[in-house]
């Protein structure tokens, strides 16, 4: 019986040494890195989608989708959970614009350059995992 339960104790600390390796294995692959918090020009073909937010209902909102997922990191100073910019796990093919700039008529449907900053959705406003801080949008 003694030796059964050593069994079980080894088979458990080598699963949990598993999933713990696994935390740190989970980094995002993609050949493009963005980082939050720092000026980036991203391009693609804006679309605009519907968000709900659960007060205030339903509303439209614009993103751009890539020509190819990124990755984004977290500040150099490291990410904050409260803000949602502590780095994404999987890369991202869409960002949702924000900002003066994105309050402007857009060319949705076209491709556009988009010039601003990245950061983390924290709010219900937030729909895509992230979001630009736009301070142009050009068509290209």
């Amino acid at each position: 019986m003694r030796a059964l339960a050593r069994a079980l104790v080894t088979v458990a600390a080598a699963g949990s040494a598993a999933l713990a390796g696994m935390g740190t294995s989970r980094a995002c692959d993609a050949d493009v890195h963005y980082t939050y918090d720092q000026p980036v020009e991203i391009a693609g073909v804006l679309k605009s989608a519907t968000g709900h937010h659960e007060v205030q209902g339903d509303f439209n909102y614009t993103y751009v989708t890539l020509d190819k997922p990124v990755c984004v990191d977290a500040p150099k100073d490291g990410g904050d959970d409260d803000f949602g910019n502590t780095g994404t796990d999987t890369p991202v093919d869409r960002i949702q614009l924000a900002g003066e700039a994105s309050q402007q008529a857009l060319p949705v449907g076209e491709r556009v350059k988009v010039e601003g900053t990245l950061f983390g959705a924290h709010t219900m406003w937030h729909i895509e995992q992230v979001l630009i801080e736009a301070s142009a949008v050009e068509r290209q």
